[in-house]
């Protein structure tokens, strides 16, 4: 049987025999740009359990738009909120955004909207705000531009998320646009991917004592939007999951002795943190002792947790155990993730990493996606997952 496997802007082409295919998996069907665009138009004139987004504004609010730069078609996204709000009489319109906007999204971001990116540790003692504190206790100090702003609208990408369980527009606002210091303590405490814990609860805690009543959640597909829900932050946060659970479930019957995953967005960088991902949904589908292959392009610098592990003579055993009283760092799930995998099953490699540091780890580097194409020729059975990063997955036979 054809099939393939896509990994950021590249797409490898198999042929697996169909008596040891066990699955494929792709992601859900992107709309169309425009489709997408009336479908968001609509939302935002009749959205769930809260007025029209223009009646939340008067002439002369200082709007401020929370986005998520993982957003899909983030640019055109803020330019139909701003044309909505510009129609309602409102001209002080900024955004702020967690990360660098893609290459892919600058050219067509409005220009009436200026863009600033957080920075959770920054030094300038004005760039953060307290906000309250929690009903637990914790004081909230937010992005500055957010408590400063009258009405604040938050855009956030729907998925999986492994401290919150699920990521959207509340994880934009809190612990996104946060400080460095509450993001670490949330991370100590995970939810795990698919599961509401704490930190998911405190979001919500958040947004509520901000006054960040109107949210925005953009469900990617396999490339571009696959969907949007607009209105009251709860409604849109309980529609959400309920969105992320029906179109990024992967539930082959059985594990395969041979995996090949795919990994990051078109157009997007891939991080470590979507490698991370990407390990864990293939370790979630292959048998214990079998092969994961993942095609990247992930790049970028060894954090401290992945440096830890990185530092083993060998990662694969008792790498989890080593990473103790790191569960702090920003990498430390990724590197628990990348522990769990080893431990799991041996993994090849395909990156931007240099083949020393893929030694480091205790995987395999690839040198081309091919590589992978002869490890599935010789394999009994065979996985193949597109966008393994967002995709949660599980064999119905463990």
């Amino acid at each position: 049987m054809r099939v393939s496997v896509a990994f950021r802007d590249d797409r490898l082409e198999l042929d697996v025999p169909d008596d040891r295919l066990v699955g494929s998996w792709e992601g859900p069907e992107p709309m169309e740009v425009g489709a997408f665009l009336d479908r968001l138009r609509r939302e935002l004139d009749g959205p769930r359990g809260f007025p029209p987004l223009a009646q939340n504004v008067v002439p002369g609010d200082r709007v401020v738009l929370a986005v998520d730069s993982e957003v899909p078609e983030l640019a055109r996204v803020v330019a139909t909120l701003a044309g909505v709000l510009s129609g309602a009489g409102v001209e002080s319109i900024r955004a702020v955004g967690l990360g660098p906007i893609p290459a892919s999204q600058r050219d067509d971001w409005p220009a009436s909207v200026p863009l600033g990116e957080h920075d959770p540790g920054a030094a300038d003692p004005m760039a953060m705000a307290y906000l309250a504190s929690t009903g637990g206790g914790r004081r909230i100090y937010l992005n500055r531009e957010l408590i400063e702003a009258d009405v604040v609208v938050s855009v956030g990408v729907l998925g999986f998320d492994t401290v919150l369980g699920y990521r959207g527009p509340w994880s934009t606002l809190f612990p996104g646009l946060s400080n460095a210091e509450t993001q670490a303590s949330e991370r100590k405490s995970p939810a795990g991917v698919g599961r509401r814990g704490s930190v998911l609860e405190e979001s919500a805690e958040v947004s509520w004592l901000l006054g960040s009543l109107f949210h925005v959640g953009v469900l990617p597909g396999r490339s571009g939007a696959a969907g949007v829900v607009a209105g009251e932050a709860g409604a849109v946060r309980e529609e959400g999951i309920r969105a992320i659970e029906g179109a990024w479930t992967f539930r082959p019957e059985d594990r395969a002795d041979l995996v090949i995953a795919g990994v990051g967005d078109p157009g997007r960088p891939t991080s470590l943190d979507d490698l991370a991902a990407g390990l864990a949904t293939a370790a979630g589908l292959v048998r214990r002792g079998g092969k994961i292959a993942l095609l990247s392009r992930a790049g970028g610098p060894l954090g401290p947790a992945l440096s830890r592990l990185s530092g083993l003579d060998d990662p694969a055993r008792g790498g989890a155990k080593a990473l103790r009283g790191l569960e702090g760092a920003p990498d430390f799930p990724a590197a628990l993730a990348v522990a769990d995998a080893l431990a799991w099953a041996d993994i090849y490699l395909l990156s931007a990493l240099d083949d020393d540091t893929v030694d480091d780890l205790s995987m395999i580097a690839l040198g081309s996606p091919e590589e992978a194409r002869r490890l599935a020729s010789v394999s009994p059975s065979c996985l193949v997952v597109s966008r393994a990063d967002r995709t949660r997955a599980g064999a119905r036979r463990a």
